[in-house]
């Protein structure tokens, strides 16, 4: 069995089908790059997965565990305390940081662990201070967001989501809002947990980091998957005249 299991996967908002019937399995240990244009619903089937949008058709399942299953033609959700200990399982960076503002560099990775598993501050500190270290930043901990540049804010919203100690990291596009000299820096500290073995599945442009970090890359189009291969294959010989002409055109700009 899969660590995660998304089955005949639909997203609708309104009239408009945005994921149409998709299937992405992720073994423990394995980093799955998901590629292709915008609006191809690569950004829906993460926010899917960790529930911050309701799926219309399918069924979503994390190590045995069902979060959203289809019975008689409906999609059922798990109970609430079901649902938060599968969603408690994964750290999720967004592109947009989403650091708090008000708080220091620490406090925005302690608070999880303090205010969602209601752990001692004290009991944190250690850990976090080792997170920030890892990333780069324990330099940083007493100062605020505001004066950080975009890699470092992204760095620490890194932290920030390990500091839940998840089983599976999901990263949506997190060097999209970066400047370019900003980018390796994000990038190399996603290369190193992908060394760790952690769990990730990342929805990047960076078509060189998902060739040469990812076990597996997944192309969408248009809601669908188009083509799912290692990354040896599908970047040197895909199958899917889309795929290719995605790449020929991403790879040329």
């Amino acid at each position: 069995m899969s660590f995660i299991e998304m089955r005949n996967i639909r997203k609708d908002f309104g009239k408009n089908t945005i994921l149409h019937g998709v299937d992405m399995d992720l073994e423990k240990g394995k980093v799955i790059s998901i590629i292709g244009p915008s609006g191809a619903g690569k950004s829906t089937l993460l926010r899917c997965l960790n529930h911050l949008e309701l799926i219309q058709g399918g069924s979503i399942c994390v190590e045995g565990e069902y979060l959203a299953q289809e019975k008689d033609g409906k999609v059922v959700y798990a109970d609430d305390v079901t649902a938060r200990r599968i969603l408690l399982r994964m750290g999720m960076v967004f592109q947009s940081f989403n650091l708090f503002p008000h708080m220091t560099v620490l406090d925005n990775i302690l608070a999880a662990p303090v205010y969602v598993k209601g752990m001692k501050r004290e009991d944190v500190i250690p850990a976090a201070d080792a997170l920030l270290d890892k990333v780069g930043l324990l330099n940083k901990k007493d100062v605020y967001p505001g004066s950080l540049s975009g890699g470092q804010k992204q760095r620490v919203a890194i932290a920030r989501a390990l500091a839940m100690n998840p089983d599976i990291m999901l990263f949506d596009e997190p060097t999209s809002a970066l400047d370019p000299e900003m980018v390796g820096e994000v990038l190399n500290v996603m290369k190193d947990l992908a060394r760790t073995g952690l769990t990730m599945i990342i929805v990047t442009h960076e078509m060189a980091f998902a060739r040469d970090v990812s076990t597996r890359t997944i192309f969408m189009d248009s809601g669908y998957v188009a083509e799912d291969a290692a990354p040896s294959e599908l970047f040197t010989n895909p199958k899917n005249p889309r795929t290719r002409e995605f790449l020929s055109r991403y790879l040329a700009g």
